[in-house]
């Protein structure tokens, strides 16, 4: 199946359904989203496989970024999905520029934007490889998790109709579209907000021109019509957006069958009535309910570690390998129980302050030596101290497994330092936990707390379940690189 054109996998249905309650039916509450004709509506809501992964590029035919291709592999698990864009073959993604009066803000061209426009603009080009690397999207339990896994220093979670959470497209719909970028990816339609304000009210008509059913939506001064082919599974093989008359924009689509599913092979995007794609997205591999698909998706598969921090509704909060925590919460395991942040988030802090991971790991050690000082004067305790648990340097059941683990999977020499590096943040975490909850642990079962016991003593295996043996298995799986492609 190679040549393929598009872009994502079906389970996007469920995020392009409330893309669509958010952005096109605000005049809510009445069902407008039924409004819509049945062949809009069918693939708005398409029937959903268990799992799926198609990889898919984005080639850039015009602009300032003319001749870039972006490799992007998308997945799905039940009703999550994490859209991972590769970047070109060095990890490069579309060029971001800086306000030469603002250089930390940083900024799209429009796709047909010339260096020259570029220029007269006063826009600086920022390092590509300051934003090089994969850049992730996972939809999770009703919120959008973004980030970079070559830089996890901090990302951003937000609930999907929120407007600073860029959502994704699923495939079968994507030909609904009449134009196609990052900024305006929320609307099913591909319509920025002045273009899409009147569509909860638009009069629909249908028709047959040439042999192909057609449906539109005239609103204003402005129509959207949608041309299908129910010999290509009654995909739409052209969308068009019109203003006063006028053709502003329009794509079209190529469709093919692959495992009883249609979707797009290829989706070129045109602007006004130009004859040349500025964008074509082209499908290279699809896959559906496949046994080697990843059956369980969690936000840790998107390069979080231990120290990342998320930009929430209610704040910064960090990663601590299982799951978001208050920023207080994090800096007592750093301060008081000497849990360092990962490697990775050491190097990049140290390097955005001229330091190495070390130099910076030892500012850490020394402002845990002043906060342990501190905390002790006003309480008079030292719960850090407070381990029933061998110390975290000595051999125990987790080294054991690690080094079964490397036996096993035999990892280059990168994999089995990264191994060692996971093994003991999770030993360092787990200890930590068991200093901290002892007090607690104890006070339950002396009261004889079911639920707390319970609470207390699953973090432990929590601990070894998901930042140990997953993370162990996500370097397996880098290992083999397995997107497979049909014959």
């Amino acid at each position: 199946m190679s040549g393929v054109a598009f872009r994502l996998p079906r389970v996007f249905d469920m995020l392009v359904q409330l893309m669509l309650a958010a952005v096109m039916c605000q005049t809510a509450g009445d069902g407008t989203g039924n409004r819509y004709p049945v062949r809009v509506r069918n693939l708005l809501s398409p029937q959903r496989p268990r799992t799926s992964q198609i990889e898919w590029t984005v080639t850039w035919g015009a602009g300032y970024d003319a001749g870039l291709v972006e490799r992007y592999i998308t997945r799905s698990a039940g009703d999550t999905v994490w859209e991972s864009n590769l970047g070109d073959e060095n990890g490069y993604h579309r060029t971001l520029f800086a306000h030469s009066d603002n250089p930390s803000t940083h900024t799209l061209p429009g796709s047909s934007m010339t260096a020259q426009e570029v220029r007269q603009m006063g826009l600086q080009e920022a390092p590509k490889e300051k934003f090089s690397g994969p850049q992730n999207s996972m939809i999770y339990q009703g919120q959008v998790w973004r980030l970079n896994s070559e830089h996890p220093v901090s990302g951003s979670v937000g609930p999907i109709g929120d407007p600073s959470a860029q959502g994704q497209v699923e495939p079968t719909s994507v030909g609904l579209r009449a134009r196609w970028e990052e900024e305006y990816s929320r609307s099913p339609f591909g319509l920025i907000p002045s273009q899409a304000e009147g569509l909860e009210s638009a009069s629909f008509s249908e028709a047959s021109v040439n042999g192909r059913p057609t449906v539109s939506a005239a609103y204003g001064e402005h129509r959207l019509t949608w041309t299908f082919d129910d010999q290509q599974g009654g995909l739409p093989v052209e969308t068009a957006f019109y203003s006063n008359d006028r053709l502003a924009y329009y794509s079209r689509t190529q469709a093919q069958q692959v495992a009883g599913r249609w979707l797009p092979r290829s989706v070129e995007f045109y602007l006004g009535d130009g004859a040349t794609p500025y964008k074509v997205i082209d499908v290279q591999c699809a896959t559906f309910d496949e046994p080697w698909h990843m059956q369980d998706l969690t936000p840790g598969e998107i390069g979080p570690v231990y120290g990342t921090q998320f930009s929430t509704p209610t704040g910064m909060k960090a990663w601590n390998g299982l799951e978001l925590m208050d920023m207080g919460a994090f800096w007592e395991l750093v301060n008081l129980f000497e849990v360092l942040p990962d490697q990775r988030w050491l190097e990049a802090i140290g390097k955005s302050v001229g330091k190495s991971a070390e130099q910076y790991a030892e500012i850490l050690r020394r402002q845990g030596d002043h906060v342990r000082e501190v905390y002790f004067r006003e309480h008079g305790e030292k719960p850090w101290l407070d381990a029933p648990s061998p110390k975290e340097k000595d051999r125990d059941e987790w080294d054991v497994y690690v080094e079964q683990f490397l036996a096993k999977h035999k990892l280059p020499a990168p994999g089995v330092q990264r191994a060692n590096e996971i093994r003991d943040q999770s030993k360092k975490l787990r200890d930590a936990y068991r200093r901290k909850n002892e007090a607690k642990l104890r006070e339950a079962k002396k009261e004889g707390d079911p639920r707390k016991i319970a609470e207390y003593e699953g973090i432990e295996k929590r601990i070894f379940d998901n930042v140990l043996v997953r993370e162990l298995n996500k370097l397996v799986q880098v290992e083999k690189d397995s997107p497979k492609k049909e014959p």
